[in-house]
């Protein structure tokens, strides 16, 4: 699997890609051997981002307009710095006072890294934290619950830059010390072959279920996409394999860049890394990294058992049958030990998280031993050392990216504390929670995939988690299922038109249209959409809530196995045992898989009974036709 970051294409981006492969370097450094002056490592993480940011992106047109704009925010970051190490102390005293001189140096250095995550991510993290600071400021003259007493523009430095709760704050360091590592170790574990072993496999071991190219695509974008920090990036580096397979197998081109895109959607849910959210995850909610992984264990399960049906019933509607004998790959001996590419790794880093050992550590563990097993396993490999040093610099550039990404949520959260607009917006859905929580579960989902569109997951769920989980707590919702619940519909905005930024990348590979490959992922993501609702009724699928209920557990896997079922068919028009569904079929069984998915026992317990009997009196049909897509 070739990664397709950044090829560099002249001396600077050459010289910024060395650069990334020293802060991987660094970041493994003091992991392994050094503590670092909480201060100096954040600032010293955000300039070294800043920089591999400014010399690997690509110009565009700009031309040389282009390296003269990113010398000056180079520049400006430097100012800022020299202003930043000279107050120091008096951050730690608490005796910083905002002055004209400082204030400009802290604007010189928001303004680089705001300009620069545009490369780095687009325009949305970037608009959206405009509009916080425009609204951080007009407050006195919004309408309306909009309006509050501001912020001056002292006040808004000084919480901003020049202390540890905006661009410098807890958040920064948090992704700094647990989350980068595992973006370094993602790219060695692309540089070893680890994906193209993976693709192999799955598709020799699902090659005898109808459809299973899709079928194999989804199992390796899942293991990917839990380790990518961006649902997009994951599509760029599989996409490419996996969706002309499927296309090659009879799928539509909308249907093969959906699949791709729901399934590396939901890498990030995945556990045991969930792209790193997971560690963020822990720390907010104050609980084990471990018990947040096996929370997020059972929904990520019907998530792709949900997805895999859809896939099936949509072979049976073509009438794609399985691969001939002749044409399924045969697993050998090495295949099989080509796999350990893959799941030693993980295994080493989930043996080493259950040992008590921070994320940290753990994920340099994970790193070794995909370096390890990559010199063992892969002759190429072994052959071309370069091989590491390309994963580091990928590594790196992806480690910056993600470092200006929090940088920039970093500002709205000091417009957030300024001005307690957070507060304020969990106290009007928790008091929407007060007379229904359904309504205040329905506002805190559009809200999430409002506020998630366009951004990768780890800043996506870090806004949302600030601005909405305390809301749904406070309507009564467990933390653990409050902050699962938002990175559901984090994640789930980069499939959710009109935005749906996954599938504008999938769809130009799969030759398909983006909105029409969104529609369609929506489709076939519907129990993943759904699932988030079941865990905040039902906690113990969480397995590790408060109140744990062996039977409330086995209940919820029983209704949402019929669900899945009556969804799937329902939606994809097929069943294995009917063939191709009717209009009325399909109207019944979508109103079945809605009762099973309710709460209430008078409405899932019937709908269970039913989805029993359509299993027990439906005939096997002998023939398929195809239809049209």
């Amino acid at each position: 699997m070739t990664n397709t970051l950044l090829a560099p294409r002249n001396p600077l981006q050459i010289l910024g890609r060395g650069l990334a492969v020293v802060f991987s370097l660094i970041i493994i450094a003091v992991i392994a051997f050094f503590v670092i002056d909480e201060a100096n490592a954040r600032f010293g993480v955000m300039a070294i981002s800043l920089a591999v940011v400014a010399l690997t992106s690509d110009k565009g047109r700009m031309g040389r307009l282009g390296w003269v704009l990113d010398l000056g925010l180079m520049l400006a970051f430097l100012y800022s710095a020299v202003w930043f190490f000279r107050v120091k102390e008096e951050l730690y005293t608490g005796f910083f006072t905002a002055t004209p001189e400082n204030i400009v140096a802290g604007l010189a250095g928001m303004l680089a890294i705001l300009v620069l995550s545009i490369r780095a991510w687009g325009v949305s993290l970037a608009i959206m934290a405009v509009v916080f600071v425009v609204f951080g400021f007009a407050g006195p003259y919004l309408p309306g619950i909009l309006e509050h007493f501001g912020m001056d523009l002292a006040g808004f430095m000084q919480i901003g830059w020049y202390s540890f709760d905006g661009v410098f704050g807890r958040v920064t360091g948090l992704v700094a010390d647990n989350v980068l590592i595992f973006l370094i170790f993602g790219a060695v574990l692309e540089r070893t072959g680890a994906g193209e072993s993976l693709i192999h496999l799955s598709t020799a071991l699902t090659a005898r279920i109808r459809g299973g190219a899709a079928h194999a695509a989804i199992v390796a974008s899942a293991v990917f996409g839990m380790m990518s920090g961006s649902v997009a990036a994951n599509i760029a580096g599989t996409g490419v394999f996996t969706i002309p397979m499927i296309k090659r197998q009879g799928f539509s081109k909308n249907f093969a860049g959906a699949v791709e895109t729901a399934a590396s959607s939901g890498g990030q849910l995945t556990p045991p890394i969930m792209a790193a959210a997971v560690f963020v995850m822990a720390d907010l909610v104050g609980m084990p990294f471990v018990m947040v992984m096996a929370a997020a264990a059972i929904p990520a399960l019907f998530k792709y058992i949900g997805l895999f049906a859809q896939v099936y019933a949509e072979a049976i509607r073509l009438d794609i049958k399985n691969l001939p004998e002749d044409q399924i790959p045969k697993i050998t001996a090495r295949d099989w030990l080509n796999s350990a590419l893959v799941f030693v790794p993980i295994g080493a880093l989930m043996v080493a998280f259950i040992s008590g050992k921070s994320p940290a550590m753990a994920g340099l563990y994970g790193l070794l031993t995909a370096i390890i097993m990559g010199a063992l396993l892969n002759p190429d490999f072994r052959r071309e050392p370069k091989r590491i040093v390309h994963a580091l610099a990928d590594g790196g550039v992806s480690a910056a990216q993600i470092i200006l990404a929090v940088g920039v949520i970093g500002m709205v959260l000091a417009v957030v504390n300024e001005t307690g607009v957070a507060i304020r917006f969990a106290t009007s859905i928790a008091a929407a929670g007060e007379s229904s929580l359904i309504l205040a579960l329905i506002l805190a989902m559009f809200g999430a995939l409002i506020l998630g569109m366009g951004l990768p997951t780890l800043p996506a769920y870090l806004i949302i988690a600030i601005m909405i989980a305390p809301a749904i707590i406070k309507a009564g919702v467990e933390p653990i299922a409050a902050h699962m619940f938002v990175l559901y519909f984090a994640v789930y905005s980069s499939i959710v038109p009109p935005i749906a930024y996954g599938c504008y990348v999938a769809a130009p590979i799969a030759g398909g249209n983006p909105l029409a490959t969104s529609f369609v992922a929506l489709r076939i993501s519907v129990i993943g959409l759904v699932v988030p609702y079941v865990f905040v009724y039902s906690p113990s699928i969480l397995l590790v809530a408060d109140g744990f209920s062996w039977v409330e557990f086995a209940c919820t896997i029983l209704r949402l196995l019929a669900a899945v079922w009556m969804l799937a068919s329902a939606l994809g028009g097929a069943d294995p045992r009917v063939g191709r569904l009717g209009v009325g079929q399909r109207s019944i069984r979508l109103l079945i898989g809605a009762a099973a998915m309710m709460p209430l026992i008078y409405l899932w317990a019937p709908a269970v009974i039913a989805t029993l009997a359509v299993g027990l009196f439906s005939k096997t049909p002998t023939t398929t036709a195809p239809l049209k897509t």
